[in-house]
């Protein structure tokens, strides 16, 4: 009886050692950012529809992470082509978490800003909207990116800035 009890014990600990989180944030790639770098994205995240992609960049600059929304070049023929595409970005401190998979909702919309401190073991959530204000021309099936997030976690701190590891489009489960 004693064995069996052993053994059950023994199989059941290597079942949940191999059995990990499928978000684990092992399974995310983790890139270094030092003062001055910064991350750029353009995409449509989940809004394959939209008139043109996101643009933003996320950059590290004096012990904070900035945000910073940027143009982008039309995707529909329908946009003139002097018309400033533009998306607007701001971040949020998700606070100390144990990885990227435990940034799992949106923050308030009060706690969004350009910028905020950075501070190791925290995590970000960056929102981001197409700014163009499309809706005004009127034109059928033409309009801005809608809302989406990115989540950043700051792994550690090293020499030169942080190890991060980041998510976009992040869709947070409902």
């Amino acid at each position: 009886m004693r064995f069996l009890a052993i053994a059950m014990a023994t199989i059941l600990t290597f079942g949940m050692v191999s059995c990990g989180d499928p978000d684990d944030p092992l399974t995310y790639d983790g890139i270094e950012l030092a003062n001055g770098e910064f991350i750029e994205i353009e995409d449509f995240g989940s809004d394959a529809s939209a008139a043109y992609k996101l643009h933003f960049k996320v950059y590290l600059s004096s012990g904070n992470l900035v945000v910073e929304g940027l143009t982008s070049d039309a995707a529909l023929t329908q946009i003139p082509s002097t018309m400033e595409l533009t998306t607007s970005a701001k971040i949020a401190d998700f606070g100390k978490v144990s990885g990227l998979s435990k940034i799992d909702e949106i923050p308030a919309d009060g706690d969004f800003a350009n910028q905020q401190p950075v501070a190791e073991k925290h995590g970000y959530v960056v929102a981001v909207k197409g700014d163009a204000k499309l809706d005004s021309y009127n034109l059928a099936g033409v309009h801005d990116p809608v809302q989406q997030y990115m989540r950043i976690w700051l792994e550690e701190a090293t020499d030169k800035g942080y190890k991060l590891r980041y998510e976009f489009p992040f869709v947070p489960a409902e």
